[in-house]
């Protein structure tokens, strides 16, 4: 029995509606890879307006209270009790889980300004003021984390979890410095969101006699863009810090 060959295949209408439909497939997987890319700039650009639009309205609402209730001396605990009462919330400010934070706006006034500010750590347009604000707020997680640790008798955890931006990271202990000086998009070996530290008592590196052993002297915190870096002795230090008065 002769086995029709390929092109005899194709010749039948059997054959013509195989490869087109193979045609097709291709067509359809090739617009869905071009496609990906172009939709998520998209859903990214949407979600940083709707944070923009958001973070806006809970501004004018600090400016109304600014300007008819007297409220220039307002502490940021109050600011941010006020917008989490006008907005119904203050965990999904922004659409996208970023950490949103009151800021004090340092400098000379006029009559207009507002003495707070609210900033998105992820979508806001200073990406050094966001590196400077989540760095800050992993520190402060990571000493609570130490706390907790200490009672259940662990001095020298090697690895302590913190949130950012409604997602899950683990901080690292270290011997040494990390030596980042910039953001992890422009470090070799790094990716993302890294935070790093150094535990007073914890190999020579953490050697300090005088010191309580177990607490931080020494923090690395570093996103896409910039990096952040604490010390117990000089404090804060990096390049988000580069360029501040």
């Amino acid at each position: 029995m002769n086995t029709p060959s390929l092109q005899q295949k194709l010749r039948s209408g059997r054959g013509v509606s195989r490869l087109v439909f193979v045609l097709l497939v291709l067509v359809i997987v090739l617009a869905v890879v071009v496609m990906i890319p172009g939709y998520r700039r998209y859903q990214r650009m949407g979600h940083t307006v709707a944070c923009a639009t958001a973070l806006d309205t809970a501004r004018r609402q600090l400016a109304a209270e600014y300007m008819f209730n007297d409220w220039e001396n307002g502490s940021a605990k109050e600011a941010k009790r006020l917008v989490t009462q006008v907005m119904n919330g203050w965990d999904d400010l922004c659409p996208e889980g970023g950490t949103v934070y009151i800021v004090y706006n340092a400098g000379d006034k006029v009559d207009t300004d507002l003495a707070w500010d609210v900033v998105c750590g992820l979508h806001g347009s200073d990406k050094k003021l966001c590196t400077r604000l989540n760095s800050d707020y992993v520190l402060d997680q990571l000493r609570e984390a130490i706390q907790r640790e200490r009672l259940l008798g662990n001095d020298y955890p090697e690895k302590l979890g913190f949130t950012l931006h409604g997602k899950s990271y683990t901080a690292l202990l270290v011997d040494e410095e990390t030596g980042l000086k910039r953001g992890t998009d422009l470090t070799l070996g790094y990716s993302g969101i890294v935070a790093f530290y150094g535990l007073k008592g914890h190999s020579d590196f953490g050697a300090d006699s005088s010191a309580d052993a177990g607490e931080i002297f020494y923090f690395s915190y570093a996103d896409e863009k910039h990096c952040a870096t604490w010390r117990s002795d000089d404090g804060w230090t990096g390049d988000s810090y580069e360029g501040m008065r």
